[in-house]
């Protein structure tokens, strides 16, 4: 409970001194506030952080992901995938097959966790993408997971991407090339990026 409490003060405070005014912001989008309740039923069983309406009048929801420095090598965004070992069968699906936000905000900060408000001050780089492209993608078979490669490629205008295992065996992730994800699908998918290509 202490990790969680630690992680969701990070994840508010980069969204509120950085991504309001740096993101979101500057693409029009307009916070929509929905009540305490709704709100946070949203963000347990759908993966919702925020709602958002955009300069043409648009409803979206964001989910958002904000990581430390030392992330900034790496160029792709990453969805928590599978959690095999866990005891309760209906929890071994992670975050990727329950998001069911419109958008996804994945960015990683200039400085860490442990100390983020004399730390962070901005972003090395971020993304905000559409999500349902990518699922809809997945299910034409434009998409693969393998858990064969370490990192995304293209096969015949096909994105692989690889599953890869956490080193403390309690998880797994797919990781998502943000550079190919452009080349691919462009503003399909791409909405605002800093930093990854």
């Amino acid at each position: 409970m202490a990790y969680y409490k630690s992680d969701r003060a990070f994840t508010d405070y980069v969204h509120s001194r950085l991504a309001l005014p740096n993101i979101y912001q500057r693409i029009g989008y307009i916070p929509f506030d929905l009540p305490p309740r709704l709100s946070q039923t949203l963000d347990i069983t759908n993966g919702i952080d925020y709602s958002f309406r955009t300069q043409k009048g648009e409803f979206i929801t964001i989910q958002e992901r904000f990581r430390a420095s030392r992330y900034s090598s790496y160029n792709d965004i990453t969805f928590r995938y599978r959690r095999d070992n866990n005891p309760f069968s209906d929890r071994r699906e992670s975050e990727f097959y329950k998001i069911k936000a419109t958008h996804f905000l994945y960015g990683i900060t200039n400085g860490n966790k442990n100390d983020f408000q004399k730390s962070v001050t901005g972003f090395h780089k971020f993304c905000l993408f559409k999500v349902q492209p990518i699922l809809q993608k997945m299910e034409a078979g434009e998409v693969l997971i393998s858990n064969k490669i370490k990192r995304s490629i293209i096969n015949e205008k096909r994105l692989i991407v690889p599953h890869i295992q956490n080193h403390d065996g309690s998880s797994s992730f797919i990781a998502f090339d943000v550079k190919m994800m452009n080349e691919l699908w462009a503003d399909e998918v791409i909405v605002f990026q800093k930093g990854f290509f």
